[in-house]
């Protein structure tokens, strides 16, 4: 971990070493721009550019260690928490002896019946101690819980998004979220004054729209039967890289058809929040960056969080891709300093006008008519909601020679409440 903690460092030293000369050459290019000089210009422009991609280089390696460090965390925080308990619960002794034997089976499959038989057993009685109905009509096997939590710290090197937003875990998928829109009001009164009634607080049902993420992952049997080959690793790992780009894809902009409904499936409107009649829950509002040709702009990013009403404010960041990031860089504030910053200390996120950002590889690039820039609280802005567990089904039979892991959760997002993000439009 040390050695992590030292890349860090000079990662942040060399994002700030960069952006200083960013700045100096961003200036240039502002002022061959001012005298006509175009060919010194766009010699600038491509220097800029070059520059631009190792500031973001430097952040998602950052951002890749930073959260490895957190996961290595957790990791010594579960094992603390287990060493101080004495002995083992019976429920921690299940949970062991199904994983031992669920890694076996994965590496011997059909081979070994009895084994398998074994894991069904364990299976079943962890399901009845958690009081969860069994789901064995759904086939295959349910992935450890271990297992299925390195899954998802490892979802978080590849996608910030699952961490990001409120994530749930449900037992059932009729799950729903009561949203309070207004809040309640309140008042004053003298001691012995009359209590008149109070407004009561606006509440919407919300309920995620549903589908099942798959993965398929595969490898040799040749490497099954290798006993260094770290079977549970490395399904974590393929299975995390596949979920966490497709989760991500469907909360921008999945169309909720087997799938969550994204952010801006329905087209997000110019109508302000309590307007009557209000916005459909499904619709989040925009603001409209008028530069031409499409480009974001300093005060279409003021605009955006200031339309924000201020009680989502606190938790709020800014989300894009690192396209858009490339263009925000760039820009400048009415006394000439930039609204980016870069953090300096570890943990700290890079800033804008002040708010955390966060990088969204599958948000809209700059361009006619897109959503390019999202600004609020996510976790009070959009819902992940997880049924528990995963599954897994070996297929050692449809690719001689190979093993398939068809690795499976259901998975159901929407927006939560409609009032806590805003967008920016470019035209």
């Amino acid at each position: 971990m040390a050695s992590d903690w030292t890349a860090i460092k000079e990662l942040i030293e060399n994002t700030g070493k960069a952006f200083d000369e960013y700045k100096t050459v961003n200036d240039q290019r502002i002022k061959a721009v001012a005298d006509g000089n175009t060919s010194k210009a766009s010699e600038l422009e491509v220097k800029l550019a070059k520059i631009d991609t190792d500031i973001a280089d430097f952040g998602k390696l950052r951002k890749k260690l930073e959260t490895e460090i957190d996961n290595q965390r957790e990791r010594l925080e579960e094992l603390e928490s287990k060493a101080k308990t004495p002995g083992k619960t019976l429920e921690q002794k299940l949970e062991a002896d199904y994983k031992t034997k669920f890694v076996s089976f994965l590496r011997s499959g059909l081979q070994d019946q009895q084994l398998g038989m074994e894991v069904k057993s364990l299976e079943k009685q962890m399901l009845e101690r958690k009081d969860v109905s069994s789901t064995a009509a759904a086939g295959g096997y349910a992935i450890p819980e271990e297992i299925g939590r390195e899954i998802e710290r490892q979802e978080k090197l590849y996608s910030p998004v699952l961490d990001d937003c409120k994530s749930v875990m449900v037992g059932t998928s009729d799950y729903k979220e009561l949203v309070d829109l207004t809040g309640t009001t309140d008042g004053w009164v003298a001691e012995t004054g009359t209590r008149t009634a109070t407004l009561t607080a606006s509440l919407r049902e919300v309920v995620p729209t549903w589908g099942e993420q798959y993965a398929y992952s595969q490898a040799t049997e040749w490497s099954m039967d290798d006993i260094f080959f770290d079977v549970a690793a490395w399904l974590a790992q393929g299975t995390a890289d596949s979920f966490a780009v497709s989760l991500a894809t469907a909360v921008v902009s999945g169309n909720g058809t087997t799938k969550p409904t994204g952010m801006t499936n329905t087209t997000p409107t110019l109508i302000d929040d309590f307007a009557s009649p209000l916005r459909s829950a499904a619709i989040y509002q925009y603001v409209a960056s008028t530069a031409s040709p499409d480009a974001i702009t300093a005060d279409s990013l003021i605009d955006v969080q200031y339309k924000l009403n201020s009680r989502y404010r606190s938790g709020a960041k800014y989300f894009f891709n690192s396209s858009t990031a490339g263009a925000i860089r760039k820009l400048k504030d009415s006394t000439s300093q930039y609204l980016w910053q870069p953090g300096y200390q570890l943990g700290e996120p890079d800033r804008l006008l002040g708010y955390p950002t966060s990088t969204w590889e599958q948000m809209a690039s700059v361009g006619a008519n897109t959503f390019p820039v999202g600004f609020g609280n996510l976790k009070r802005g959009y819902l992940i909601a997880q049924r528990v567990g995963l599954r897994v089904t070996r297929d050692e039979v449809t690719n001689p020679g190979y093993v398939r892991f068809y690795i499976r959760r259901r998975i159901g997002g929407i927006p939560l409440n409609n009032n806590a993000i805003k967008f920016v439009r470019t035209v």
